[in-house]
């Protein structure tokens, strides 16, 4: 029993350290990806910021390409985006009903 949880310790604290250090090798102090959507099975349109400019790309398993710059693409701030409900106000709503 004891060898059990020490095993589970170790995969829980593995993994923790693993995935701080992926973290830090895919950050970027010159480019994000602001956001992303699937479009098909491992295809992707994205929109980078790359030095303070916008990129419209497309991503697939092969490349990557560079559709168009944004010139005039903001983003949107927090109290212009739309309110996320919670779980428990989405499970209220259904159970009013």
């Amino acid at each position: 029993m004891a060898g059990i949880i020490f095993v589970l310790f170790l995969t829980y604290y593995g993994t923790k350290w693993i995935s701080t250090k992926t973290n830090l090798a895919s950050s970027s102090r010159y480019m994000n990806i602001v956001d992303r959507i699937v479009i098909g099975q491992n295809k992707y349109l994205a929109i980078a910021e790359i030095t303070n400019k916008y990129y419209l790309l497309s991503i697939t398993e092969k490349d990557v390409n560079i559709i168009k710059e944004l010139d005039d693409f903001q983003l949107k701030h927090e109290e212009e985006k739309t309110e996320v409900m919670d779980f428990n106000s989405i499970i209220n709503k259904f159970l009013k009903k």
